[in-house]
């Protein structure tokens, strides 16, 4: 009877105890307070000359025309009225931007994250993730031009701080293009200096319709259908030996990490080489696969980083 009375006894006081912790976390409050930060954002440079010489004036993959700024607390919660919106106009993009917005930060040592989204306006998920774990897997799809570059030459780019916020605090935030460049540089070999070739079309297939917000390990998910870059010349699209040595074209594709066998990224250009005076042979068809890696390396990585600018050389043989 006794051993009952004393089991009763420390069933109730652990019952107790646990009321008790329940009680202290449900009372507990964060404190917050209204501050100003100030966010330093930039882009990474580019080296314009290296490029010059394509159809695309590379400035135009880098500058915001708008920002939206989103601000997840240190649990990982997305705070709403800290969302905010800055337009430069069309006719005023900025390349960098000193930002000084009011945010509401926790007095505390924990890490909070603060997410910028630069030219997504009007392409924004609705809504917006509520938690940072989610914005982690999220995806915004691609819109390209026929020509293989974004639409409206208004580059995405994402870039996020993760630590602890301060009143006054200085935040320098790097804004990363969602989409790789690529870079064809197309020569021609042929038997002597006059060989001319001409390009009919330039195929870019397996290309992902999407990007992660964040960087991810591999983003085989995200092919869907629809058609991949597909660009036609006219017949004054020449190439030889001794005049017109190569043929650069630019193009922007989603990123592809990791890819399966048949999501590698492939180039396919078709070309005719003369046989005779303005006689040309058969069109051929030459396919490159794409990598990060130069051909022969080993365990050769085959995908291709976006934020990255990659030139190919491409020599077409007979």
């Amino acid at each position: 009877m006794k051993i009952y009375r004393y089991y009763i006894f420390l069933m109730s006081c652990l019952l107790l105890t646990a009321c008790t912790q329940d009680n202290e976390w449900l009372n507990e409050e964060k404190s917050t307070q209204q501050k100003v930060v100030h966010l330093n954002i930039q882009n990474v440079e580019i080296d314009v000359n290296t490029r010059s010489t394509t159809p695309q004036d590379p400035l135009t993959d880098n500058p915001m025309y708008n920002l939206c700024l989103l601000h997840y607390n240190s649990e990982g919660q997305l705070i709403k009225e800290d969302t905010q919106l800055k337009d430069f106009g069309e006719d005023q993009p900025a390349l960098k931007y000193t930002w000084s917005p009011t945010l509401t930060i926790e007095q505390n040592t924990n890490p909070e994250t603060l997410c910028l989204v630069a030219n997504l306006k009007g392409n924004y998920p609705t809504p917006w993730p509520e938690r940072l774990a989610d914005l982690k897997e999220a995806c915004v799809d691609l819109k390209f031009g026929n020509s293989g570059l974004i639409a409206e030459r208004k580059m995405y780019m994402f870039g996020y701080y993760e630590g602890i916020i301060t009143a006054g605090q200085n935040i320098n935030i790097m804004m990363g293009r969602m989409a790789a460049a690529l870079k064809f540089v197309i020569t021609a070999t042929g038997a002597n200096e006059s060989s001319l070739y001409k390009i009919n079309k330039i195929e870019i297939i397996n290309t992902p319709k999407q990007s992660y917000f964040f960087p991810h390990n591999s983003t085989d998910g995200n092919f869907s259908s629809g058609s991949d870059i597909s660009e036609t010349f006219s017949s004054n699209n020449q190439i030889n030996n001794k005049t017109i040595r190569e043929l650069v074209f630019y193009y922007q594709i989603g990123e592809n990490i990791s890819p399966s066998e048949r999501n590698k990224t492939k180039v396919v250009i078709s070309a005719q080489k003369e046989k005779s005076n303005n006689v040309w042979n058969t069109e051929k068809k030459y396919i490159v696969v794409l990598s990060c890696d130069k051909p022969g390396t080993p365990n050769r990585n085959y995908s291709l980083y976006r934020n990255n600018n990659y030139t190919f050389n491409i020599n077409l043989k007979d």
